[in-house]
């Protein structure tokens, strides 16, 4: 037992010294590291405050977008506000537009069945019977084309001139028989106006001719 505790000694010796040794090694190593945590201390330190700079600013921000954002969002609600609001009275002046051109529509068919009825009024007191000689729908009063008296009265003339071209003619009486006959030939009017028109003539001429 004896002969073995100077070599267990040494063992522990030899052990104490490894770790001694070890812790040396890391001491040196963390003195190290230290040293140049110091040295590096100063760049810390500026990093540590333009970190600390850059978080101020970011707040900042986020404050100014926070209330810009706020304030787009109150723009952006007036302009929706507004939108709808021209939206309802473009759609109600559309309903008028719509409405009115309706009623248009409706006077603009009115108004033609009242042109067409007194076309056909007018047509039936220029010709009388015309609705019921004709089956097929008339045109209006303003296409047609009514004859002249004055046409009428100098084709009746212009006949009346060439039957009695080579009769023997008596000046006075040639000239009262023409004024006579020709209001009392009918079958060159076309139309009841010029009918009476030459009856209202044939009256006043033989008064004529007896204050004479």
């Amino acid at each position: 037992m004896d002969h073995f505790l100077p070599q267990l000694s040494f063992a522990f010796d030899i052990l104490i010294t490894g770790l001694l040794a070890a812790t040396i090694f890391f001491a040196v190593k963390l003195s190290r590291h230290l040293d140049s945590f110091r040295s590096n201390r100063a760049n810390m330190e500026s990093l540590i405050r333009e970190l600390s700079n850059q978080i101020t600013r970011a707040q900042e921000g986020i404050s100014v977008l926070d209330e810009l954002s706020s304030n787009r969002g109150d723009e952006l609600r007036r302009s929706i506000t507004k939108a709808q609001a021209l939206s309802d009275e473009l759609q109600l002046m559309t309903e008028s537009a719509n409405s009115l051109a309706e009623r248009l529509e409706n006077m603009a068919v009115r108004n033609r069945a009242i042109i067409d009825e007194m076309d056909d009024k007018a047509l039936g007191l220029v010709y009388p019977g015309a609705k019921q000689s004709f089956s097929q729908p008339v045109a209006p009063l303003t296409a047609v084309k009514t004859p002249k008296y004055e046409e009428t009265l100098t084709k009746a003339k212009a006949e009346k001139v060439a039957e009695a071209f080579f009769a023997i003619r008596d000046p006075d009486f040639e000239t009262e028989e023409d004024d006579t006959d020709n209001f009392e030939s009918d079958d060159g009017f076309l139309s009841q106006a010029e009918r009476d028109l030459a009856e209202a003539l044939k009256r006043r001429t033989p008064q004529g001719k007896n204050k004479t």
